[in-house]
């Protein structure tokens, strides 16, 4: 093993450390993370919010409100084949357990970025799958990376069987009409002044639910956050947003 990556994991098992210690700090019963079951008295801090990230597992706001839809729905049968693309640690591990060889883990690899174990390498606008061979795609904030996200919604309504599911949160802005998007716009500086991101190439507008309806599926579930209890909301500390279920 090379010096370099022994100083990368002695990195890695000192920031694991530093969390452990932390979330010892933060035991208590005020938050509950429904994903991998650990309660805290509060969640850690996570980019500029307060009280977003289990300790234990690493899932934020919107993963947890994302696997409380899919619990609540029963969406994911033991015997369902799921693609999940740029996959969240966190549901990577409950999916992986649930499903083993039925859970398909992808992403477009890219240099200086690790991936969880067995996550292929594929492009989400040429998808690698039969005709109708999946049960249910899910791609979490995945579409504003895309350039042809038009392709994209074809390729996973093309792979998922009739009857299919698919869970495809995009970030948008709610006083927005009409996605903004320039093909001209490519440096990760401009898209960053433009888009707010240096790796976005679109800011979503209300017009993004046309999008899915183009490629042919049916929206199920529209306002589905802003109907649970508040009690649910606040303990498991999901994010405020809209989240589809997508038919084929």
């Amino acid at each position: 093993m090379s010096l370099l990556n022994i100083a990368a994991v002695i990195a890695k098992l000192r920031k694991k450390l530093k969390r452990a210690l932390l979330a010892r700090l933060l035991k208590g019963n005020n938050v509950a993370c429904n994903v991998c079951g650990s309660t805290y008295s509060s969640f850690f801090p996570y980019l500029n919010r307060a009280n977003a990230q289990c300790p234990n597992c690493g899932s934020l706001e919107r993963t947890r409100l994302l696997y409380y839809f899919i619990q609540d729905k029963g969406l994911i049968s033991a015997s369902a084949r799921l693609l999940h693309i740029a996959p969240e640690q966190c549901l990577y591990n409950v999916f992986k357990k649930q499903l083993q060889t039925n859970y398909l883990p992808a992403d477009k690899f890219e240099a200086g970025y690790s991936y969880p174990p067995d996550t292929l390498n594929v492009d989400i606008t040429t998808l690698p799958f039969e005709d109708a061979s999946l049960d249910i795609v899910i791609a979490i904030h995945v579409l504003e990376h895309v350039q042809d996200d038009a392709k994209a919604l074809s390729e996973i309504y093309r792979v998922l069987k009739t009857g299919g599911s698919a869970i495809l949160q995009v970030p948008y802005q709610a006083d927005r009409e009409h996605t903004y998007e320039d093909v001209s716009i490519t440096t990760p500086e401009a898209r960053k002044q433009y888009y707010g991101q240096s790796d976005h190439v679109r800011i979503y507008g209300r017009d993004y639910i046309q999008r899915f309806l183009a490629a042919g599926f049916s929206m199920e579930y529209a306002g589905y956050e802003a109907a649970l209890p508040e009690q649910i909301k606040e303990r498991c500390v999901f994010k405020k947003e809209e989240i589809f279920l997508l038919r084929k």
